[in-house]
């Protein structure tokens, strides 16, 4: 890698034009090693004296840029190896994307680098801007870092997303830009290992379709955490693939997206939804590091600016704290009577152009319990308009945050205001640019993940989809004890989590109404009758809750045996206080993965729900359930008593501690009560 990213010495092999802008970047970006050519019938290519085959060159090159037809790469790249070429970028396509042909011709490309690394295939490669290098047959926009400066690092999978970034405005010093295209040998989270290496990277930006390398992820998030530099994702395809056809509530809830955010977030590494958000993010980190929570202030001379910031903080997790006595006190003191305390502030225009007044506004400002100022900095156009005042109101706010040791930074109502040289200058000042709004509150949830992440202990690696793979164990019941086989009914999945020290209620399995009369005795009123066999037995009409007496079991029994071979009559649970859904379904990335959220009848319409990768700890239980819209109803609603949360998080994580050892398992509803919680239904599944 070090070669491939730090190279002395490059050849380029195939296609004359690429090859020849390859030579024309490393000319324009100051490379000073030599660059040659293999081609096999131009003499000269980017101006540059050609040889016609790899052997023919007169020492092994310390990086080569492949860009020969796709059938021809696999030899190319084994001669390139064969010389001690340290790293290969194969640039051409028609590999993995194209199909089982191209999937066969990409394992042939892997074996034949062996242990040269190889970047790609169908990828751009790298541009290297702390040392002036680059592998690149393209235009870009950045340019090298000064000496002692450091930049950012973006890994994408998307080359022409990797160019987009590269015309960043916003002041953002990049210090490495890598694609890996198909990732064949070179995944994006051992390129981003390898520049996270450099001491003059302050950031790692992540663009990813896959989160397939989870190894490598949890390696990369454990490796940033001890260098305290953040590690900010773009996950691409967010929409919900299709999943497999099962049976349960879960499966439709575990959107593909939504695991992912949980992955992220249990590693730490911070999670953006567009490219803007990314590099504001990345700005954000560069200029300071994670931010230790999300508490926001906010500067404007405008009280739509000021709406417009606690507008775009709906759904973030993010917020704006009370303005302390010292905060009040400081800001009256210079901004009189005429202004309305309150945060997000509106200062008005009254010390507007003003640098001591503004200084000392903004000074009681940024003394608050906010973990981050913000101030509104919309400049106008030079070319038609002066900018002096909003360079000032800058300046005195760069004051401010320095005077108090306080992190600030700038936003504008729309990004076009705040671009070029001014926003680099301030940036190498630490205001980073995050605009507009929208950014701003993206990059600060994402830089509040990763410094919440690393206050608390490393996490353990995820299960995994292997966790999944084990032989069939019977336990003398003859209920399959990882449950391997197909769906349990009801009754079988009660006596699999009664077994596992999982409350369920009382119940006995009949045949006919005259039993279920004999067992709704035994248990006594008020019983639940319910069919075995079905999945969802409200849709199936085959469930009837709250019934009294013998006449209403047998008539009940009787009818739901004409449809059903057999009934379930059970306890009915007394006191529930919420009724949610626990699952445990199986990524195929991940492995096994928590639902938990609002259960019973409307548990898919309110998709009221939270996703936990295993193994999981009680905090991350706990913080699971009380992040659902409904936790109010676990704590205390309106008056009305809460649950034991003790005793419910204890539960959940024994139900996750059994999923374990199952490929499928859905508890809805787990009635919750004062005392404790009850498994009211339960479906269990082994087979994937």
């Amino acid at each position: 890698m070090d070669k491939l990213l730090r190279p002395r010495s490059i050849a380029v092999i195939g296609d004359s034009r690429a090859s020849a802008r390859v030579i024309e970047q490393n000319r324009r970006i100051g490379f000073g090693g030599p660059i040659r050519p293999v081609h096999e019938s131009r003499l000269v290519v980017g101006g540059e004296r050609a040889v016609a085959r790899v052997s023919d060159l007169d020492e092994a090159p310390d990086a080569a840029f492949v860009a020969v037809p796709a059938p021809a790469c696999a030899g190319v790249v084994a001669e390139l190896a064969t010389t001690g070429c340290g790293a290969a970028v194969v640039y051409s396509s028609g590999f993995a994307e194209t199909g089982p042909d191209g999937t066969a011709r990409q394992r042939e490309l892997v074996d034949a680098a062996g242990p040269m690394t190889l970047l790609g295939p169908n990828c751009y490669g790298m541009i290297n801007y702390v040392d002036g290098a680059l592998i690149w047959p393209d235009q870009h926009g950045g340019v090298p870092l000064r000496p002692g400066d450091r930049g950012v690092a973006v890994i994408s999978q998307s080359s022409s997303i990797a160019i987009s970034v590269t015309m960043t405005d916003i002041g953002l010093p990049l210090g490495y830009v890598v694609t890996v295209g198909n990732g064949a040998q070179t995944s994006v989270a051992r390129a981003a290992a390898a520049v996270l290496a450099d001491s003059r990277v302050s950031a790692v930006g992540l663009i990813v379709e896959t989160l397939a390398d989870v190894r490598g992820l949890e390696r990369l998030a454990a490796t940033a955490r001890d260098r305290g530099i953040g590690v900010v994702a773009l996950v691409l395809g967010r929409g919900e693939q299709a999943r497999r056809a099962v049976q349960t509530h879960t499966a439709s809830l575990a959107a593909d997206a939504a695991v992912a955010s949980a992955f992220l977030r249990r590693t730490g590494i911070g999670e953006v939804t567009s490219v803007d958000a990314l590099l504001g993010a990345l700005g954000l980190l560069h200029c300071g590091g994670p931010l230790p929570d999300a508490r926001l202030s906010s500067l404007s001379s405008s009280g739509g600016e000021a709406a417009l910031i606690a507008d775009a903080a709906v759904g973030h997790d993010v917020r704006f704290p009370e303005l302390t006595d010292r905060q009040r006190a400081g800001l009256r003191a210079v901004l009189g009577e005429r202004v309305t305390l309150a945060n997000p502030l509106d200062f008005h225009t009254y010390v507007w152009g003003d640098p001591d007044a503004m200084t000392a506004a903004f000074d009681a400002m940024v003394r608050g319990p906010a973990d981050l100022t913000l101030l509104f900095a919309d400049l106008p156009r030079t070319d038609r308009c002066a900018d002096d005042d909003w360079v000032r109101a800058v300046e005195a706010f760069a004051r401010a945050c320095a005077g108090a040791g306080a992190r600030g930074a700038l936003v504008a109502a729309m990004a076009a205001n705040l671009r070029g040289a001014r926003a680099a200058s301030w940036v190498r000042r630490g205001l980073p640019v995050l605009a507009p709004p929208s950014v701003a509150m993206e990059a600060v949830q994402a830089a509040a993940t990763i410094g919440r992440a690393w206050a608390g202990p490393l996490p353990e690696p995820v299960a995994g989809p292997q966790s999944h793979l084990h032989d069939p164990r019977r336990d003398e019941s003859g209920i399959s004890d990882i449950a391997t086989g197909p769906v349990l009914d009801e009754a079988e999945g009660k006596v699999f989590l009664r077994r596992r020290g999982i409350p369920v209620p009382d119940g006995d399995v009949c045949a006919s109404a005259t039993a279920a009369m004999r067992a709704a005795s035994r248990i006594g009123a008020p019983v639940a009758v319910k069919a075995l066999g079905v999945a969802h037995k409200t849709d199936a009409r085959a469930v009837r809750l709250g019934l009294h007496g013998p006449r209403q079991v047998r008539a009940a029994a009787a009818e739901l045996l004409v449809r059903f071979p057999a009934v379930l009559v059970e306890r009915m649970v007394p006191g529930g206080i919420a009724e949610l859904l626990v699952g445990v379904e199986p990524d195929p990335v991940l492995g096994p993965v928590l639902t938990v959220g609002a259960g019973g009848v409307l548990t898919e319409l309110l998709r009221d729900v939270a996703h936990v990768v295993l193994p999981a700890g009680p905090a991350e239980i706990r913080a699971a359930l009380l992040g659902l819209r409904c936790a109010p109803l676990l704590t205390g609603h309106r008056g009305r008593p809460g649950v034991d949360l003790d005793a419910l998080v204890a539960a959940v994580a024994r139900i996750a501690e059994v999923a374990l050892d199952t490929v499928s398992l859905e508890i809805n509803p787990l009635i919750v009560t004062a005392e404790g919680v009850w498994a009211c239904d339960a479906l269990i599944r082994g087979d994937a």
